[in-house]
């Protein structure tokens, strides 16, 4: 060995021996030199590139169901199977459309409510399902009657013995536009919800020649949907289903009407 090697390699042990570092080709990642008294030895450098990856990616979020996961406040939790989450199915959070077209044949959300259509209801957060009845009868016995004329008229009874009111619903055909506040859809187009009374008096509180007793009292807003059904070769209907929830002034202050396939007296012609 050479008297210069040799002298190198002395150098080299003694700083390391001292608390020093030794020069390393870059990218191996050698250890570090070792402490001197009552120092620490520094970890050895890495030699590659050690960068997390991000953890977005689009990868959907699992939500409902067995996941347990919820959407944001722009989501609504897709299922594919329309299951709405029963069974323990998992959907995927979803964007809310920003919006909607305008015709309305009617689906009933995940949430048991109605809506004209699955982007208005994925807009207000929640999907649809074929398997989810948004028509559950609620208190009371319901009638309806049509008559023709220049002005179709149709009336829904809702006959509450036990509080002894009726709730009487008015629909008129051809009309543009109904009253401020009334905001229920009328399907098929042309139809409009016109008023929706209260009054007391439930044995009178059916189609005929009476009228239920007392003084009206008119509902000064509410929403929902009324929905006709024509059998084939007809041009009255057949059948009425009814969700809509009306408010009233005074005490009591609020009604819902919710039935399906009530049969309309004079109907079906």
């Amino acid at each position: 060995m050479s008297h210069a090697l040799l002298c190198s390699v002395l150098s080299a042990l003694l700083l390391a021996a001292c608390g020093g570092s030794v020069d390393i080709t870059p990218g191996s990642g050698g250890a570090g030199g070792a402490g001197g008294a009552g120092g620490t030895g520094g970890a050895g450098g890495t030699g590659g590139d050690t960068s997390s990856t991000s953890s977005g990616g689009g990868t959907p979020v699992a939500c409902g169901g067995r996941s347990g996961g919820i959407c944001g406040a722009e989501e609504y939790c897709d299922f594919p199977d329309d299951s709405c989450g029963t069974f323990d199915s998992e959907g995927r959070c979803s964007a809310r459309p920003g919006g909607c077209p305008e015709d309305c044949p009617g689906v009933c959300g995940c949430d048991g409510q109605f809506y004209c259509n699955a982007c208005g209801a994925h807009q207000a957060g929640v999907d649809v399902s074929e398997n989810t009845s948004c028509l559950k009868p609620v208190g009371g016995d319901y009638t309806a009657t049509y008559w023709p004329g220049g002005l179709d008229h149709l009336v829904v009874y809702k006959a509450e013995p036990d509080a002894d009111r009726c709730v009487m619903l008015y629909a008129d055909a051809p009309v543009e536009s109904a009253p401020a506040g009334l905001d229920v859809t009328a399907v098929p187009k042309g139809w409009v919800v016109t008023r929706i009374a209260m009054t007391s008096g439930a044995a009178d509180c059916a189609p005929g020649d009476r009228m239920p007793s007392g003084e009206a009292v008119h509902a000064t807003e509410a929403t929902g949907v009324l929905s006709m059904k024509l059998s084939p070769g007809t041009s009255a209907p057949c059948t009425v289903d009814v969700e809509v929830a009306a408010t009233f002034p005074g005490d009591p202050a609020t009604a819902q009407l919710r039935a399906t396939g009530v049969a309309v007296n004079g109907g079906c012609l």
